[in-house]
Order: structure tokens, then sequence, then C-alpha cells
């Protein structure tokens, strides 16, 4: 019995950090980003997740301030805006060197227009989407996105003549 309990007590932070499969995660989320349902289906069954991980926490602050997008009514829009963006800053705390909780954020603020004023952690993203890369602290994430992250830093034209040259070596090396 106390084996069983110690087995089942080893489990538990694994299986809180499995509870979703991320692959798929990525694949609502983008189709989120061009779909209002998708957005609503994914907004609703993140609100129900007990995760305490932070990248599943950005993911849910990301789809809140998606909501915005997808919206008609200008209060929700802010309300939606506001939101997501302090749950995606309470995930960049509690995961500062995350590339993937960063790049949530830099990508959502690269689109909000800057006189909302919910744009203002760009530049700290950027220096730490540029220098995780360079460093090659990229958590795990697959060779193609983070491919896909680089190309858009490069396109986003808010990095340096440096920082498009380390963002080059990524695509090069890809």
């Amino acid at each position: 019995m106390k084996l069983f309990l110690l087995l089942i007590i080893a489990a538990l932070p694994f299986n809180m950090l499995q509870a979703y499969d991320l692959k798929q995660l990525r694949l609502e989320f983008y189709a989120a980003v061009k779909d209002e349902t998708a957005a609503e289906s994914l907004y609703t069954r993140l609100k129900k997740e007990k995760s305490p991980d932070p990248l599943l926490q950005a993911y849910f602050g990301s789809v809140e301030a998606l909501r915005a997008k997808h919206s008609f009514n200008p209060y929700n829009k802010i309300a939606y805006l506001k939101r997501g963006s302090q749950t995606l800053g309470k995930a960049v705390t509690r995961s500062p060197d995350n590339l993937e909780i960063r790049f949530l954020r830099f990508s959502l603020e690269h689109y909000v227009p800057a006189f909302l004023g919910y744009s203002k952690n760009l530049a700290a993203d950027r220096e730490k989407i540029v220098d995780l890369i360079r460093k090659q602290q990229t958590g795990g994430l697959t060779n193609g996105l983070l491919q896909n992250i680089a190309a858009f830093m490069k396109e986003s034209g808010r990095c340096s003549a440096k920082e498009i040259l380390i963002l080059e070596r990524t695509l090069k090396n890809g």
C-alpha cells in the first residue's frame, strides 16, 4: 500500500504538467487566430484547466486576448485584451526564460496598436527571445517551431541588425 501511494505521489507532478497535448494546443491556438469559433472553444477548454504550468497559462492569456480580435463590442475588445495581457504577464513572471511564453507575448503586443498601451514589453521580450535563441536555450522547442519564431522575429521589423544576424544563423542552421 505504501509503495502504491508513493508511486501515485511521484507521478502527480508529471501528470499535472502533461495533462494536455502541447502539439495539439499549438494547432488549436493557430486555428483560433483565424476563427472565432475555434477561439471560443479553446478559451472555454483552457479556462477549465487547473494545471500550474506557466506555458499553459500563457496560451490561456493569449487566447483570452485573441478574443478581442473576434469581438465587435469595443468594451469587450479592451476587456479581453487587458485580461489576456495580465495573464500573459503572470506567465512571464513565473517563467521568464521560457522562449515560447516570451514569443506569445511578443507576437500579441506586436499586433496590438501601440496607442492602446499594451505594447510596453516588446523591447524586453525581443531582447530576451534573441538572447535565448543565441544561447540555444530553446526549452525543447521543435526545430520547425524555432524556425517559425526566428522568421517572425526577423520579419517583424523590430530587430536590430545584430539581432537579425543571430536570427539568420538560426534560420540557416535549420
